[in-house]
């Protein structure tokens, strides 16, 4: 899809509404790119909407959806109206998943065109429209990301205790890389917070008389108490702690604080959606986890050297430098090769948005700044970054959910580098009260520059390194909530995980 990128919509994110009151003849079909024309007096509809991770188990959830009344459609000299006085709440549909997702409409003028895309680019596992009017059959797909890899590499499907029954809804995501800890070496795998913890949001920002939890002693059914572990792949469930797709431990996450404290105060951040956790030399079957000259591999694509992290530089110059991008994910699989893989390519930097995340139960937003939106484009070879007037033409789904984890790397002078965690992204999941899901346009990572510092992590080069050694990891607690993100205690670093009634005072 391309759309003219006007100053009032930017890191606003388009893609298609669940609205019937759109212009006749505005429509795709499977396969196809769509395209907004500058030049056009037709309206389109637009929602923003953030996806999570993909969902294995079926549940009960409320998806929000906000249509523009259709008299406004019918009006253009209404285009002036506040943004406020175009939405309206739709009726609240319950659909089989386990998130609340809201959505927005912003209507941009601009027409639809069809253009043949790659057919072996993903084309989703469900009924799906990109763009309205035709509703898509939903293909087969089962990227060799999905199975059991060992030893691992990144890309691969993971999952966690915490994220699975009977801690959280069934959900499945990626693991982006093996990387190191910053202060002691040891290997760890990279992930988003919410693909393996079930509430990421600093505890001054949770409600102390409400649920207590966290990340370091989950109790089971049987109050039992076991550390939130990693499976891969996270295809299987329920999971089995200690068994053979046990492959580490949740070891720590960036914080995050709610837009409504971001809100009103511009000191506090949210620019990394991301987790660490411990990684096994061997899985209880014996089969190899880590392999130094091949898990730091990417799963699907071709470099076979470990890539470095770009730096801050590199990454503020991707809009100009306008490199290749390659990433590989649990759903959409290996992407980025203009020869044999789906091309992405740079779409915005410095992107702020809403995202929903779980507070005690509750979906709830996180503002998030200083993002990279990545898009597929059409035709790689001629594709540039819009600017303002300018508009491009991209395929569906650069990202979807599931990928959330996933790295984004650029060639940056042949040399293949780091650039983003993917975490997030624009279209709607399935709704089986209209049949059909809306596929995304642009793809959301977090820069890496901003996850290293707020993780403390560097990339791995392939040479030998540590493990963590789980006897060793213990916890302290203190009174009351807070936003400390890490709490020195007798000389050792301690990092917020979440509420609990377990006191180990330092």
């Amino acid at each position: 899809m391309a759309f003219e990128y006007k100053d009032e919509i930017k890191n606003i994110l388009l893609s298609m509404s669940f609205s019937d009151d759109l212009p006749s003849g505005s429509w795709v079909g499977y396969g196809f790119k769509m395209e907004y024309s500058a030049s056009s007096s037709g309206y389109i509809n637009g929602a923003i909407s953030m996806w999570d991770e993909y969902i294995l188990s079926t549940g009960t959830a409320s998806l929000q959806i906000y249509i523009p009344s259709s008299s406004y459609l019918d009006s253009p000299s209404r285009e002036s109206a506040s943004l406020s006085s175009l939405v309206n709440t739709y009726t609240n549909y319950n659909w089989s998943g386990s998130e609340t997702i809201s959505t927005q409409i912003i209507l941009a003028t601009g027409e639809i065109s069809p253009f043949v895309c790659s057919a072996t680019c993903y084309q989703g596992e469900n009924p799906w429209v990109f763009g309205v009017g035709t509703i898509n059959s939903a293909t087969s797909q089962n990227p060799v990301n999905r199975q059991t890899v060992r030893s691992i590499k990144g890309g691969v499907s993971i999952t966690s205790t915490s994220k699975t029954l009977p801690y959280g809804p069934g959900s499945v995501g990626t693991m982006g890389l093996v990387c190191q800890d910053s202060a002691s070496g040891a290997i760890v795998g990279l992930t988003n917070n919410h693909v393996v913890v079930r509430d990421p949001f600093y505890t001054n920002q949770r409600n102390i008389a409400g649920v207590i939890q966290n990340e370091y002693d989950l109790v089971d059914s049987s109050n039992t108490v076991q550390g939130d572990f990693v499976y891969q792949t996270g295809e299987t469930q329920p999971v089995v702690p200690g068994g053979a797709l046990e492959i580490g431990r949740v070891l720590r996450y960036v914080p995050l604080y709610t837009s409504a404290s971001t809100a009103t105060n511009n000191t506090l951040v949210n620019n990394s959606d991301a987790a660490i956790f411990s990684l096994y030399c061997t899985a209880s079957g014996g089969a190899t986890i880590i392999d130094f000259t091949s898990s730091f591999q990417q799963i699907g694509l071709s470099y076979t050297s470990s890539m470095p992290f770009a730096s801050t530089a590199e990454i503020n110059n991707l809009f100009t430098t306008n490199p290749a991008l390659f990433s590989s994910g649990r759903t959409t699989g290996a992407k980025g090769a203009p020869t044999n893989l789906c091309p992405l390519r740079i779409f915005s930097l410095g992107v702020n948005t809403n995202v929903g995340y779980n507070l005690q139960g509750t979906q709830t937003p996180a503002f998030m700044q200083d993002l990279i939106a990545f898009v597929k484009p059409f035709d790689s070879s001629s594709y540039s970054p819009p600017t303002a007037g300018v508009s491009v033409q991209v395929c569906p789904y650069p990202a979807w959910a599931g990928d959330s984890g996933s790295t984004l790397i650029a060639n940056i002078g042949g040399v293949w580098k780091i650039v983003g965690l993917v975490f997030a992204g624009d279209g709607a999941p399935y709704n089986p009260f209209v049949g059909y899901e809306v596929a995304s346009s642009i793809g959301l990572a977090c820069r890496i520059d901003h996850v290293a510092s707020q993780l403390g992590i560097k990339a791995w080069t392939g040479s030998a390194a540590p493990v963590v050694d789980h006897n060793n990891i213990t916890y302290v607690t203190v009174s009351g909530s807070n936003d400390t993100k890490i709490y020195n205690c007798s000389g050792s670093s301690y990092w917020q995980v979440g509420l609990t009634e377990k006191h180990n005072f330092c």
